[in-house]
């Protein structure tokens, strides 16, 4: 398996913790339980709704205290944003890689994608409340939220022309076009369930992301 920057970063992070004074991890433990309780309320209200107070108020801590583990409220932004990003990873990718690589890895990732959505029609997705919060706002929130989005459909790219290259699809696909149709399955489903509560969206979603496949299946494949 090639080797995963992710995996990395984490590595480090926790070789890094480790030689952190007790107090020191103390801090990190009380900022990762601030973050978990913002993403809770982003998750309901946006990232534009999250305010130092709001979490004040709910972590039982001074508006000073919460602010010593974040410079900026655009800091706590970005901070869940990426926490989103590593609990997505953690759901979808990851479990979708012991998968076998071509159409059953493909089809997982999809899958687990469709089964977190299922769960975020209630909740709310990070991802898409972000986009449309900060489509057209220049910063290091709305850096973030593409910077994680575009490593995301990367990986759904790879799987695509690893399916390509084993021959379960036709040489002719195109892995982008595969992609963005995939993704605007998620987008279409997150619309018709949650916006205008549509009872049979996720069936219809799984139903058309056969029909993608289909449609890219080697002619020898096609019966």
């Amino acid at each position: 398996m090639a080797p995963n920057p992710a995996f990395d970063a984490i590595a480090d992070a926790d070789a890094t913790a480790k030689r952190r004074p007790k107090n020191s991890l103390k801090g990190q433990q009380t900022k990762a339980a601030i973050v978990d309780a913002a993403l809770g309320l982003a998750t309901h209200i946006g990232l534009e709704g999250l305010s130092i107070g709001a979490l004040a108020e709910r972590m039982q801590m001074s508006k000073s205290g919460v602010f010593a583990h974040f410079g900026s409220r655009e800091e706590l932004q970005v901070s869940v944003v990426r926490e989103y990003h590593v609990r997505f990873e953690d759901e979808v990718f990851f479990p979708a890689m012991k998968a076998t690589r071509g159409l059953p890895r493909l089809r997982a990732l999809f899958e687990n994608w469709i089964a977190r959505t299922a769960v975020e029609i209630d909740q709310g997705c990070i991802y898409i409340s972000g986009a449309i919060e900060f489509e057209d706002r220049e910063g290091p929130v709305r850096d973030a939220l593409v910077a994680s989005m575009t490593l995301w459909l990367n990986a759904l790219k790879r799987a695509v022309s690893q399916a390509k290259a084993s021959g379960e699809l036709s040489p002719e696909t195109d892995e982008a076009q595969v992609t963005f149709e995939i993704h605007g399955l998620i987008l279409t489903l997150h619309y018709q369930a949650r916006f205008m509560r549509s009872t049979d969206a996720l069936a219809r979603a799984q139903t058309s992301f056969d029909h993608i496949m289909a449609r890219y299946l080697p002619a020898t494949r096609i019966q």
